[in-house]
């Protein structure tokens, strides 16, 4: 068996791996939709949503993306000795630990002086939401991708039983959600310390100045860059609780979990291909798979848009079948998000995230300008196309920087067969609908 062989073996192996812990888990979490829309009020539901983006925003900020970092370090040589594990692992910890302390202080002096609700579930989901990560990435950093996928298995499960327990048997309605996932999280985590055992690695006579200003320089570029996404993604839920209330945040919650489809499948593909990518010396796998991802994205993303109307009539209650008709624009924002994290994979090869950060704030900008202005005039639909807008705008802006060596032509070209599924993709949504209507 020939060495190109051995990888593409390898390659899959990883690819399945990948796919038992992320597709099997988040298949069951997207089926949480439909139950929360028959037990949750469009209100409560979009109370949960709001939450969780709160928490989206500052999990970044409070563990100063520390996760990737840790990832990057612990897979940068072939080989890693174990008192360079105990270093990375410990002085990535007293990171997250300071950040967190900070943030805590911070957050006290906030509620003294301002009520905040579910703040008791919100302190212990942002610690969560931060340390989980870190854990993951150390297992991943460590090869151990079959634990990886296992734990991913385990997690999700927990929160589907925890919330049957919770909402339906004790009727705790969104406070159920916050519970399941607090429980879920912490067993995570503990399964994760005592696989890798990590507190043996932990010794505080590793900590190390000049380790963590390394890593964090390689980390902190990475803060705006998801705080972009969550700008894209979730800022313009504020933006709808101002114009529409909280019940408009409600079915806007449903229409955005239906592309965790997608999202779930590109977790799949991009987590191995992360991995092959940074490893590699050349570009060679790089330069080989860009156009099938592209094309994979873009077939993936107009199929599950047209069968959008199907699936919402048969998975939500009949009070949220309306938000099918912003669902194909945000399958188009998720597949674009998808290629330009793909391309983003170049970047972070060479360790230059600030393009990343770049990028992402100029499609970040884009997406708020277009929801404030369109929102006023197309509700919901004005909200999606932002989401979309914001997507594509990134994915255009690291195309055409890391494809610049390529002909002009050519870049053209395939830029033309992009944005044809782009407008074809549209095209079919408005018929679909009048067809409806």
């Amino acid at each position: 068996m020939n060495i190109s062989s051995l990888v593409k073996k390898k390659m899959f192996k990883e690819t399945l791996t990948y796919s038992i812990g992320s597709f099997g888990s988040k298949i069951l979490s997207f089926l949480l939709v439909p139950f929360y829309t028959y037990f949750l009020t469009k209100k409560e539901l979009g109370e949960y949503d709001l939450l969780l983006t709160t928490i989206s925003l500052f999990a970044p900020l409070v563990s100063l993306q520390i996760s990737d970092a840790t990832y990057r370090w612990l897979i940068d040589k072939e080989y890693i000795s174990e008192t360079e594990k105990a270093k990375i692992m410990t002085n990535s910890i007293i990171t997250l630990c300071i950040g967190y302390l900070i943030f805590c202080v911070g957050f006290s002096i906030y509620v003294f002086f301002n009520s905040f609700q579910y703040q008791g579930y919100f302190i212990i989901l942002i610690f969560l939401n931060c340390l989980l990560p870190l854990l993951q990435s150390i297992l991943r950093g460590q090869g151990n991708t079959k634990q990886f996928a296992i734990n991913g298995i385990l997690t999700t499960f927990l929160i589907v039983v925890f919330n049957i327990v919770f909402i339906y048997l004790l009727k705790l309605n969104v406070e159920g959600v916050f519970i399941a996932n607090i429980v879920a999280y912490t067993v995570a985590c503990i399964m994760i310390l005592y696989k890798v055992k990590v507190i043996q690695y932990f010794k505080f006579k590793y900590w190390d100045p000049k380790l963590i200003k390394s890593m964090a320089s390689y980390s902190l570029p990475l803060i705006p860059n998801l705080m972009s996404w969550w700008a894209i993604s979730s800022a313009s839920k504020f933006i709808i609780l101002h114009y529409m209330g909280a019940e408009g945040n409600g079915l806007y919650a449903v229409a955005s979990r239906f592309p965790a489809l997608l999202l779930v499948i590109n977790s799949v593909l991009l987590l191995p291909l992360q991995d092959r990518i940074l490893k590699e010396e050349n570009d060679a796998t790089f330069n080989r798979l860009l156009g099938k991802f592209i094309m994979f994205e873009m077939a993936l993303a107009f199929i599950l848009g047209i069968l959008s109307p199907l699936m919402t009539k048969v998975l939500v209650s009949k009070e949220y079948f309306e938000t099918w008709q912003y669902m194909p624009y945000l399958y188009l924002g998720v597949g674009f998000n998808a290629i330009a994290g793909f391309l983003g994979l170049k970047y972070q090869k060479e360790k230059n995230t600030l393009k990343i950060t770049l990028t992402s704030l100029i499609g970040a900008v884009i997406s708020i300008v277009f929801s404030v202005i369109l929102i006023q005039t197309l509700g919901l639909q004005g909200i999606s196309i932002s989401f979309l807008l914001g997507f594509y705008c990134m994915f255009l802006l690291r195309f055409m920087d890391i494809l610049k060596s390529e002909s002009k032509k050519i870049k053209i070209k395939k830029l033309f067969l992009i944005t044809s599924v782009l407008v074809v993709m549209i095209v079919v949504n408005h018929f679909i609908k009048y067809c409806i209507s």
